[in-house]
C-alpha cells in the first residue's frame, strides 16, 4: 500500500483505488489473499429458508469458492468473492432477497434462539422478538459495531451477557399452596437450589431463584403458575481480547419497556459514545447510573 493510500482504501489491479469503508457497509471483508473479499449475508435470528439457501449455495460456486462459512454470530459468509465481481454478486443475491451483512461502525443483525416456538425450555417468541427489533435498528450507525442478543431463558444459549444489548426472557413463579402436594418434582427440577419443600408447601428463595420457570414446568398438581413472563435486560456486555460481562439492568422487562430501553440506549450512545468506543466502554467512562437514569423512567 502507498504511503498516499490510506487504511480505509485498498489498490486493485489496474491501480483503481477501492474504498474499504463502502465495501464493508455492503458486506464485503477483505481478506488476507489480495484483491479477495468474504462476503457476508444479512441472518436474521438464524433463519433462512431453504429456497435462500439454494440460491447461497449456487451464489458460493459461482463467485466463491464452493462453500460457505457460517459465523458464531449466525451469518453467512461466502469467502474468496474475487474484487472485481463484488457488485454483480452483490446485485445477483439482492434481486433475490438477500442483502449483505453489516460491518463496521453499524449495528449489527440480532441472534436469537429459537425460543418458546420450538425449544422446551423457551419463555418468550424470540423469533419475532429479534426480527422487529432487526427490521428497526439493522445497519444504524453508531460510535462503534453494536451487537444485539435475544435468548429465550436463563440457559442464555444466545449469550446476552456478551452483548452490547442482551435480552433473556424470564419467569417469576408464584406458589398455589392449596394445591401443593409436597411432591418436590419441583425442588428436584430447580438447578440453582432455589425451590424447597418444607413442611409439605414448596418454598422459593427469590435472592437464589433465576426465573427460568423449571419449576412451574414440572409441577403437574397447578401448585405452581407464572405470575409474570418477561425479559431480562443485560448492557454492555462483549467478548473478544478485552472481554467485558454486560451489565444487568433490568427484571422482567415488558415488551414496551425493553423498546424504550432500547431507544433511549441508541440516543444516549450515540449522544455520548465517543468515535470507535464500545457501548460497554462508555459505561465504564460515564458510570451505570448516568445510563440508568437516561433510559429508566
Amino acid at each position: 500500500m502507498s504511503a498516499a493510500t490510506t487504511h480505509d482504501e485498498v489498490t486493485c489491479m489496474n491501480e483503481k483505488k477501492v474504498d474499504l469503508a463502502s465495501l464493508k457497509s455492503k458486506g464485503f471483508l477483505p481478506q488476507r489473499q489480495e484483491n479477495m473479499f468474504s462476503m457476508r449475508l444479512k441472518v436474521v435470528s438464524g433463519n433462512l429458508d431453504a429456497e435462500k439457501l439454494r440460491e447461497i449455495a449456487d451464489a458460493a460456486e459461482k463467485y466463491g469458492s464452493g462453500y460457505v462459512h457460517i459465523t458464531s454470530r449466525q451469518q453467512i459468509e461466502i469467502p474468496f468473492v474475487k474484487l472485481e465481481a463484488a457488485e454483480e454478486a452483490s446485485y445477483e443475491l439482492e434481486k433475490q432477497g438477500i442483502s449483505g451483512g453489516s460491518a463496521g461502525k453499524r449495528v449489527r443483525a440480532v441472534v436469537a434462539c429459537q425460543g418458546d416456538r420450538v425449544c422446551r425450555n423457551g419463555l418468550i417468541d424470540c423469533q419475532n422478538l429479534a426480527c422487529r427489533i432487526d427490521e428497526k435498528y439493522f445497519g444504524e450507525a453508531v460510535p462503534k459495531k453494536l451487537k444485539i442478543a435475544v435468548t429465550g431463558c436463563p440457559s442464555a444459549c444466545m449469550r446476552p451477557q456478551e452483548n452490547d444489548f442482551g435480552v433473556m426472557g424470564t419467569v417469576k413463579p408464584e406458589i398455589l399452596e392449596e394445591n401443593c402436594a409436597g411432591c418436590k418434582r419441583c425442588e428436584k427440577a430447580c438447578k440453582v437450589g432455589a425451590i424447597k419443600v418444607l413442611e409439605d408447601k414448596a418454598r422459593i428463595d427469590t435472592e437464589k431463584c433465576i426465573l427460568c420457570g423449571a419449576c412451574i414446568a414440572a409441577c403437574r398438581k397447578d401448585a405452581l403458575r407464572a405470575e409474570k413472563t418477561g425479559c431480562t435486560i443485560f448492557v454492555g456486555g462483549k467478548a473478544g481480547r478485552q472481554p467485558r460481562q454486560g451489565t444487568k439492568l433490568l427484571e422482567l422487562a415488558d415488551e414496551t419497556q425493553l423498546f424504550s430501553i432500547l431507544e433511549k440506549t441508541f440516543e444516549y450512545y450515540r449522544k455520548e459514545g465517543l468515535d470507535g468506543e464500545r457501548f460497554g466502554e462508555l459505561l465504564d467512562r460515564l458510570g451505570i447510573e448516568k445510563y440508568r437514569e437516561e433510559v429508566l423512567p
